[in-house]
């Protein structure tokens, strides 16, 4: 770690991260259509990432960034030197190991997720790291509209603590267990019984101050070795990093949801789920999981063609986001990319399947 980075006054930091799966440790990731290990996967949230920090430098002129992998060699994408672009946007490059793998058929979908708990982990180690420094730590497909300082000011009021909650009903089955069945493992792991549902919030952002990060991972040290005994035996567990979020969150008594007026989860694809609505341009934070390969992609080429500088970038880039990724509103040519996509990853799925079960028979 350079020291460089805390000469500054402010300790803000916004985050994110990328954990590359190893060939024979990949789990499933349905947005992007193609096998975690592989290179075109990859690629896809390298892309995301360089369009996250741009998103966020336009914006966050104050904020340190800080971005936490496993991989030791930053790659060349499109031609485009990854390492060199974040050196240019001031990005400073944590690196730390994925310590927290699940063993085989743990749980099928997102399990680097739990690379989030490595951050922690390295937060907490990391002494050059003030006690009242605040971490926003997002998924890479989020993109900025505003400044964040309006997020740390509100977490500074609420403990060091915000987060974004999703409304599921009790029976809705969120990655595997419902909010009831994770009522029941709270009660569990407690020794009594939990009167009311608990509160599922979204693995996609976490901003906590540092005390609170070094509490919350110490606590998940003694939960991990409690769930892969739990998986041994066939009980119910924690299949993602959000729900042992959301049981870390609980049993610290923080307050949920407050990040709920800043961000949010934002389905855009017609095909399947499209939750879009004229309100989000208010927001701080888009959350976009289904453009990955699209308007993320779109913005990412617009970002190559501004040399990934801030400067360059148009006075209306608000206006450029929400066309490239269609919101409030599709285009025609947008309708017909979904849609193409959506059927060309179908296809593709259906031919993998094929393969491996012709290749087991």
């Amino acid at each position: 770690m350079q020291n460089s980075i805390f000469e500054h006054m402010n300790t803000n930091y916004v985050c994110t991260w990328f954990c590359a799966d190893e060939v024979g440790e990949e789990s499933n990731f349905p947005q992007t259509g193609e096998l975690s290990s592989s290179r075109k996967h990859q690629e896809i949230y390298w892309r995301c990432i360089l369009s996250f920090y741009m998103t966020s430098k336009c914006f966050n002129t104050d904020e340190q960034h800080l971005f936490f992998t496993n991989v030791s060699n930053l790659p060349v994408v499109d031609g485009i030197s990854v390492a060199a672009v974040l050196e240019n946007l001031q990005v400073q490059v944590c690196h730390t190991d994925f310590k927290f793998k699940t063993p085989q058929g743990y749980y099928g979908s997102w399990q680097n997720q739990f690379y989030e708990f490595s951050i922690m982990e390295y937060i907490s180690n990391e002494t050059l790291f003030p006690e009242n420094a605040n971490f926003l730590i997002l998924d890479s497909d989020c993109i900025f509209l505003k400044a964040a300082d309006p997020l740390f000011q509100s977490a500074n009021r609420n403990g060091g603590f915000l987060s974004y909650t999703l409304e599921y009903a009790p029976d809705h089955i969120i990655n595997g267990i419902t909010r009831e069945e994770m009522r029941v493992i709270y009660g569990q792991l407690s020794g009594t019984d939990q009167p009311s549902l608990p509160d599922y919030h979204g693995g996609e952002f976490l901003l906590s101050s540092k005390k609170n990060i070094v509490r919350m991972f110490s606590q998940f040290s003694q939960l991990w070795p409690e769930m892969l005994r739990r998986n041994e035996e066939g009980k119910l567990k924690f299949n993602e990093e959000a729900h042992v979020l959301s049981y870390l969150y609980y049993r610290n008594g923080f307050s949920g949801g407050g990040a709920n007026t800043f961000i949010k989860r934002i389905w855009t694809n017609p095909v399947f789920f499209r939750n879009v609505a004229e309100a989000d341009k208010l927001l701080t934070i888009w959350h976009l999981p289904a453009e990955k390969t699209l308007g993320l992609a779109s913005l990412y080429r617009y970002f190559a063609r501004h040399q990934f500088d801030p400067r360059l970038i148009s006075k209306n880039y608000p206006e450029v986001i929400a066309q490239k990724v269609g919101i409030p509103r599709l285009s025609v040519q947008s309708y017909l990319s979904y849609y193409s996509q959506t059927y060309q990853n179908a296809l593709k799925k259906k031919v993998r399947k094929l393969v491996k079960s012709l290749n087991q028979s």
